[in-house]
């Protein structure tokens, strides 16, 4: 990888100037090097701003550290294996690099050397993270809001995994509390009603259409099995039928979007398991609790937080953050080196609590991140599509998932960073065209494939209308891909002489190459939507390469070399699209 040995080569030449006494105080490069492609391919190929961050600490000018550390890089004489032709400074303080054509050959052997693995990395180092996400009340149908939180799990699970992670996907299930207590007392109410019973629909309680096509498979089942039941006994039980069959259905749905889980995760186990007086009673141990108006409350002010926080109320119920406490604990027990918790931005007001509860245990507090996902805006012509859960006119992830399909779902609930809210426009998501990237980019994948299958079928002659043989046989197809990882130099054919065309080629290999960085750069911020929008920038690429080169020509060299340009793209293709789990289909 290109950038990589760059990088070395520039973090090598800062720490022999500065051994040198060449960057006045330095004494070894203090900040990480990022190669970056400039905005102009006039300016070079890749470029480093490495010394606009140095000038600070070496207490000189930009332009200044730049010329030294190019002085440094052409005496390296490593640099000749990273295929610099030249360097240029440039102001403020770059350091220009155009590099020989020997370097797109040697990315193109590397990624047909890799394979699959092209990309993946070590970062993780095999290190246990759990992440836990999406995390919904089993009370009714997931939204398109829960759907992003699942997306987005799903997607940096995958992307941890990619990076040399032992990741474990978790779902925490609110399965106590007020919320199934009022889940029961609308599913025994319209239990009865289905039945014929005349008794009303509790007002507050969670909308009698949401409840409904969870209700009637059950009443079909059971009949009136239960309609002797008390006015006790009769939501205790129809409500743990109905949460049942409601996890059930967000377990199917889930698994249709793409999203497993290792473990669900029963929160009313933390109060039956007696977990939850436990960690109430460490708090008091150590004395990070107080009670006050018969209340228990965590000392949450002594450890960062703007206010104490309640932990029993002078009901003796248990608040949120209670379980909270016991379930995070229970996490930290279970050995993780990471743990991860992504919650929707409702939750917001709940974080300073928990950070302070595991404080209040001596937990390491860096082991735990939280991510907050923001909201979902739908639209469709242009016009907001209202989610009221309450009201009963929720948009759910199912009908969303069936309008637009899985693919599109995935995507357009993976591109944005986490902190930003989205705007899914449901019309835009079904169309067969470049404003739809998730079309787009499968599109330039099966286009890849499609190339390979043109090479391999029999053409209609033009002139005779007969059949052609066809250009290459798979025996032939089966040699060049042992060749092409094998000799980097049989990719030389590939580029032409013309300069405009071969900028198109060469930005191409370059936005190949580029993907391991945008691997590491998307795990080490948690943004795998980075990656959904590599895809589309490199399937842009692939289509302005494909229309100022023929890749099938009379000239067998050239035809070889381009069509491993285009299997090489292929295969970046369907690895970034695995990792943000998007398909990557052979025909559309």
């Amino acid at each position: 990888m290109i950038r990589e040995r760059l990088a070395s080569l520039v973090e090598k030449a800062i720490d022999s100037a500065s051994k040198d006494g060449k960057l006045g105080p330095l004494t070894s490069c203090p900040v990480p090097v990022t190669i970056e492609r400039p905005r102009s391919l006039e300016h070079g190929d890749l470029a480093v701003g490495i010394a606009l961050k140095l000038a600070g600490p070496a207490k000189m000018s930009p332009l200044k550290i730049a010329e030294v550390v190019a002085e440094y890089i052409e005496k390296d004489a490593e640099a000749s294996s990273a295929n610099i032709a030249r360097l240029a400074v440039a102001p403020p303080g770059f350091i220009n690099f155009h590099l020989g054509s020997g370097w797109l050959e040697l990315a193109l052997q590397e990624i047909h050397k890799e394979g699959e693995n092209f990309g993946r990395l070590n970062i993780g180092e095999g290190k246990r993270v759990l992440v836990e996400y999406v995390s919904a009340n089993p009370t009714g149908d997931l939204h398109i809001g829960h759907g992003r939180g699942a997306v987005y799990g799903s997607c940096l699970s995958n992307l941890l995994d990619f990076v040399g992670f032992n990741v474990e996907q978790e779902f925490y299930v609110n399965d106590a509390g007020e919320q199934i207590a009022q889940l029961g007392f609308c599913s025994w109410a319209l239990y009865q009603r289905l039945l014929g019973r005349d008794v009303p629909y509790p007002e507050e309680g969670y909308p009698e259409i949401s409840l409904k096509h969870f209700l009637e498979p059950l009443v079909a089942q059971e009949g009136d099995k239960y309609m002797h039941l008390d006015a006790e006994e009769g939501p205790k039980t129809l409500g743990a039928l109905t949460k049942v069959v409601i996890m059930n259905s967000q377990r199917d749905l889930l698994a249709r979007l793409g999203v497993n889980f290792n473990t669900w995760f029963s929160e009313t186990s933390l109060h039956t398991s007696g977990a939850v007086t436990s960690v109430l009673e460490e708090f008091s141990k150590r004395e990070m609790s107080f009670e006050l108006e018969g209340a228990l409350w965590l000392k949450a002010k002594e450890l960062g937080d703007e206010r104490d926080r309640v932990l029993r109320k002078s009901t003796g119920n248990t608040t949120y953050l209670a379980a909270d406490a016991a379930y995070h604990l229970n996490k930290y027990k279970r050995g993780f080196d990471q743990l991860v918790t992504i919650w929707g931005s409702d939750h917001h007001g709940q974080v300073p609590g928990l950070k302070a509860s595991v404080k209040a245990l001596d937990l390491d507090p860096d082991k735990l991140e939280i991510i907050l996902t923001q909201l979902v805006n739908l639209q469709r012509d242009g016009q907001m599509v209202r989610m009221s859960k309450r009201a009963g006119t929720v948009v759910t992830l199912e009908e969303v998932m069936d309008e637009v399909g899985v693919d599109a779902t995935r995507y357009y609930l993976a591109e944005s960073n986490p902190q930003n809210p989205i705007n899914f426009d449901v019309e835009l998501a079904k169309k067969s065209s470049k404003e739809n990237p998730a079309f787009y980019i499968q599109y330039a994948h099966a286009r890849c494939c499609a190339i390979l299958r043109r090479a391999l079928e029999e053409q209609v002659n033009q002139e005779t209308g007969k059949q052609d043989p066809p250009v290459l046989t798979q025996a032939q197809i089966d040699e060049y891909k042992k060749e092409y990882v094998a000799n980097a130099e049989v990719f030389r054919a590939a580029f032409e002489p013309d300069h405009e065309v071969f900028l198109h080629q060469k930005a191409l290999v370059q936005k190949l190459d580029a993907f391991p960085d945008e691997v590491r750069e998307a795990a080490v911020t948690r943004l795998p939507g980075r990656l959904a929008r590599y895809a589309y920038e490199l399937a842009n690429d692939m289509q302005k390469f494909y229309e100022v080169s023929r890749v099938i020509t009379d000239d067998l060299s050239v035809t070889k070399a381009r069509l491993g340009l285009i299997l090489a793209t292929q295969q970046v293709l369907a690895n970034t699209l695995k990792v943000i789990g998007v398909s990557a289909p052979e025909r559309m």
